[in-house]
């Protein structure tokens, strides 16, 4: 029964990975120093495996303009394209998320430090074309919110009448909002979205930097105040509980700003968070002990990179994110370097982590190899 039992051992040993590791494999940056005078640093971006935009945080010291820089053609012969969304922003605030969907649709989320019509914007994303603003008459007819993140809603289990709409969160609220993205308009009625998902944290909690979907479940993961969350999705504007549950309890940093994270379904990897873990916006914040990696139960994963030192390249911890499945590409914003980075995304020394069905069918196999052992030797 030796010879039975070793076997289901070697395999189980070869299925699960000795260091769950995320490889980072540099292919291009862009300098963005051009594109943003001194004091605009970039703040969010989108990525759809070809083009990127880029939005900018004031960094300035006064008032002054942010907006949208497109970059196409990344990957071959990548052109800064002309800014556009311009909107006059107050000292320490910008433009916190960029989304784009494939029909070329870009959302932008704008903190201005207040409740503002233009918290939430749609752009044609070859054009850099303003289509409505969440203030708009004819759309959301809102300027109670703040913009704090947005991605585009992928629906319950990929159906629903919410699928394909723009997502957003706002600090002061414990709601997941969602409008269509041609119009503007609420997806689920009420008035200023009040008909749509709840999911506080307990206590209340609602310092939202930022959101991602798994796009096959629905399920929201979630920035607040630096930690990352995640609520369970169970309908079409419904999560679990109508709450969100602490996946990782980060130091709290309530005031601090550009905690943002990505959803990256990659089936070299399997999913998992891609986070900065930006408790301070002190300088001097190393990019591999910034960007962190986990699980979407909350396992820490870790990152290696190669193409860039993750030591030396170092900032005040503001990176955002945004993966492209077709191309298992991560376009990465450097606030601090004014750099565009992209990425290719695979596994080093082993898969990301198990299914939880090769842990229950090793378990079993072991269980069934153990049982007959001990009835083979009573």
């Amino acid at each position: 029964m030796k010879r039975l039992i070793l076997p289901l051992v070697l395999v189980c040993a070869a299925t699960l990975p000795a260091s769950a590791q995320v490889q980072l494999s540099l292919l291009t940056s862009v300098s963005l120093t051009g594109a943003m005078g001194n004091g605009i640093q970039p703040s969010a971006v989108a990525w759809d495996g070809t083009n990127a935009w880029v939005g900018v945080y004031n960094n300035s010291g006064a008032a002054a303009n942010t907006f949208i820089v497109p970059v196409a053609n990344v990957l071959t012969s990548p052109t800064v394209g002309t800014s556009f969304g311009t909107f006059s922003t107050s000292n320490t605030r910008g433009i916190s998320s960029l989304s784009v969907n494939s029909s070329g649709t870009l959302i932008a989320s704008l903190d201005n430090g207040a409740n503002n019509a233009s918290s939430i914007r749609a752009f044609t994303g070859s054009t850099g074309t303003q289509l409505w603003a969440l203030g708009d008459a004819a759309g959301g007819n809102d300027s109670a919110k703040r913009g704090n993140g947005t991605a585009f809603d992928p629906g319950f289990n990929g159906t629903g009448t919410n699928a394909g709409g723009a997502a957003f969160l706002s600090i002061g609220s414990g709601r997941r909002f969602v409008v269509n993205p041609t119009t503007g308009a609420y997806l689920n009625g009420g008035t200023g979205g009040n008909a749509d998902a709840i999911i506080n944290f307990s206590p209340t909690s609602t310092t939202w930097r930022d959101l991602a979907f798994d796009p096959a479940t629905g399920d929201l993961y979630t920035r607040e105040s630096n930690r990352i969350g995640k609520a369970t999705r169970t309908s079409n504007n419904g999560f679990s509980g109508n709450a969100s549950t602490t996946l990782v309890a980060s130091v709290g940093a309530t005031a601090v700003d550009s905690q943002n994270i990505a959803f990256v379904n990659n089936s070299a990897t399997g999913n998992f968070l891609l986070v900065n873990n930006r408790a301070s916006g002190a300088s001097g914040q190393q990019l591999g002990t910034v960007l962190q990696a986990y699980t979407t139960t909350g396992t820490a994963l870790t990152l290696a990179f190669t193409g860039i030192d993750p030591v030396a390249t170092v900032g005040v911890g503001s990176y955002d994110f945004s993966y492209d499945s077709v191309s298992k590409t991560l376009a990465v914003s450097d606030f601090s370097n004014k750099q565009l980075y992209i990425f290719s995304v695979g596994a080093s020394a082993g898969s990301v982590a198990p299914e939880p069905g090769t842990l229950a069918l090793c378990a079993l196999g072991l269980g069934v190899g153990l049982g007959l052992r001990r009835k083979q030797t009573r």
